[in-house]
């Protein structure tokens, strides 16, 4: 094999981490599907792409360190540790006060032909909010009749 899906989502991380954007479109196939990407949001790449750049105007220093990366047949899972600093928007009622956060994240990636045609994530995000002081949405309350 020329180089290895595990290489492939490598160099994808780095991409990610380096914010660079458009190197990312040689990595994933056309119909990609991002299973993880916010349901109101944009499908496949461009959801993704809009998802980082969000995430990027609420953390600054933000990296991803791939700690363990397991290729089995036409999967690659990743478990990551994320670091930063909360230092633009606010989040789940966290103020942007430059609290660092340190947590772990998962993703499973799908190959089709040397191309991501597929993906699955989970961010610790319950630590990430304990971190940087942040609250649960509350439900709205009901009427009683």
């Amino acid at each position: 094999m020329a180089g290895s899906n595990k290489e492939t989502v490598r160099k994808v991380q780095e991409a990610w981490n380096k914010n660079r954007l458009d190197d990312l479109d040689q990595y994933f196939a056309s119909d990609f599907k991002a299973n993880s990407n916010d349901p109101s949001g944009a499908p496949g790449l461009a959801g993704a792409k809009t998802a980082h750049a969000a995430m990027n105007r609420r953390m600054s220093d933000r990296n991803v360190q791939i700690l363990e990366i397991i290729e089995e047949a036409d999967k690659v899972v990743l478990r990551n540790r994320a670091t930063g600093k909360h230092t633009g928007e606010a989040w789940m009622g966290a103020p942007a006060d430059g609290k660092a956060y340190d947590i772990e994240s998962w993703s499973i990636y799908r190959f089709r032909e040397g191309k991501i045609v597929e993906s699955w994530g989970l961010n610790d995000a319950m630590r990430l909010m304990m971190q940087l002081g942040g609250e649960l949405p509350q439900p709205a309350a009901s009427s009683s009749r």
